[in-house]
């Protein structure tokens, strides 16, 4: 369904199809039907029972050298200093993997994320607590409209917004209508037609949830990761800053490769899975808290890959992919809302309920990490999951905590003004 991948997958098919070239082409050289004569070269045909012997260890030394041409294209592609792309970071196979930094990184970034995104909720309940006082008090007093219908009533009344949705055009706040004031000033030689189909665009926007809006942000921010990677010269930059790599001692990947893909269909099965499960969640937990909840479900995975590395040196590979966090959103829909009917994308008359479907999947995770398959970084996908699922049980006590924490610490910082 969706996967945080290895950076080596897309030379797959080049491996299969130069070893099939090679052993085809040594097959048809060897087995085409000839005369029986031409079997035995032309200095062995006139003693060909003295020769015999020879004559076959010559075919096997052949043979032989056909096969260690083989070996070097496999060798080359699969493993040698020559099959890793130019734009990858050079990092010693056998070097030190750092585990305490790391750690130490995660810890105090998911922490300052936390706290960061409580205080911005704290503040956001705040302004909706004194703007419903102040429609209660004009309710009660008869008072005539707040300022922030004045300043709404102001922003709309500008000529270029008048001139392009007309007077009567619905907002949903003052941020809404500062967006169509914006897009109404842009310049003249902007087409009309674009300007109408941004309005319609920022009216789609603002009529979506808080948690809409922050699972379509992170799916933006994707898309621009993504279509970074297709410049070419920005590949060094990208390979250095968006890929996390065990023996790389940078910690700070193990957040920025959580919104890096490479392949459009690592990108499309990520953010299809996340719009499809991250909007119940989203919408539960609130923006913030789901903000806070994702990055740190993204990190959370990187850093179990990283402290399991050492286990499996073998098949340590630059990784990348959002499939960590994603997995981390799908493990507190199951815990959440365990009823949950999903489908198989490609086989949508199949229905399963989520609490079937996850832990198969997560079976299948374990069994890669345990068998050492490379085809995706499985121990990414069982960190993210246990994660999500261990969220909902403890995490949400954990927020509410921090919430009462901030708002007391608020308080206490407006107290001596008053």
């Amino acid at each position: 369904m969706f996967g945080r991948s290895y950076t080596q997958g897309h030379f797959m098919l080049s491996r299969v199809t130069i070893s099939r070239k090679y052993i085809s082409g040594w097959t048809a050289a060897t087995f085409a039907p000839r005369p029986m004569y031409s079997y035995i070269s032309p200095g062995l045909r006139s003693y060909p029972k003295g020769n015999i012997r020879a004559y076959s260890q010559s075919r096997y030394k052949q043979f032989g050298e056909l096969q260690s041409q083989i070996e070097e294209e496999k060798q080359k592609l699969y493993g040698g200093p020559e099959s890793e792309p130019e734009y990858l970071p050079k990092y010693p196979k056998d070097g030190k993997i750092s585990l305490l930094r790391p750690t130490l990184w995660a810890i105090a970034f998911t922490a300052g994320t936390f706290y960061l995104c409580s205080d911005i909720y704290v503040e956001r309940q705040e302004k909706l607590l004194k703007k419903a006082r102040g429609l209660f008090d004009m309710l009660w007093t008869g008072a005539e409209a707040g300022s922030d219908e004045e300043r709404i009533l102001t922003l709309m009344s500008d000529p270029a917004v008048r001139g392009l949705v007309g007077r009567s055009h619905a907002v949903s706040g003052e941020s809404h209508a500062k967006m169509i004031r914006l897009i109404a000033r842009l310049p003249g030689w902007i087409p009309f037609e674009v300007k109408r189909t941004a309005i319609a665009f920022s009216d789609s926007w603002y009529q979506l949830s808080q948690g809409d809006r922050c699972i379509y942000t992170i799916v933006g921010l994707n898309a621009v990761v993504f279509s970074m990677w297709q410049i070419p010269r920005l590949l060094p930059f990208m390979a250095r800053h968006f890929l996390h790599d065990p023996r790389s001692r940078l910690s700070y990947t193990m957040l920025t490769s959580t919104f890096s893909h490479r392949e459009i269909w690592h990108f499309l099965f990520n953010m299809i899975a996340l719009v499809s499960f991250g909007g119940s969640v989203a919408q539960t937990m609130g923006a913030e808290q789901f903000s806070a909840f994702y990055l740190s479900a993204g990190v959370a995975s990187s850093l179990a890959s990283q402290l399991f590395s050492p286990i499996q040196r073998a098949i340590i590979l630059p990784s990348l992919g959002a499939s960590g966090a994603v997995y981390g959103v799908v493990g507190a829909t199951m815990m959440m809302f365990p009823h949950t009917k999903i489908a198989i994308i490609f086989l949508p008359f199949i229905g399963f309920t989520i609490t079937q479907a996850f832990p198969a999947l997560m079976a299948y995770d374990l069994a890669g990490a345990v068998f050492g398959w490379s085809s995706f970084n499985h121990i990414a996908h069982l960190g993210g999951a246990l994660y999500g699922m261990a969220y909902p049980i403890w995490g949400t006590d954990l927020w509410n905590s921090l919430v009462r924490t901030v708002r007391d610490r608020r308080q206490r910082k407006e107290e001596p003004s008053r």
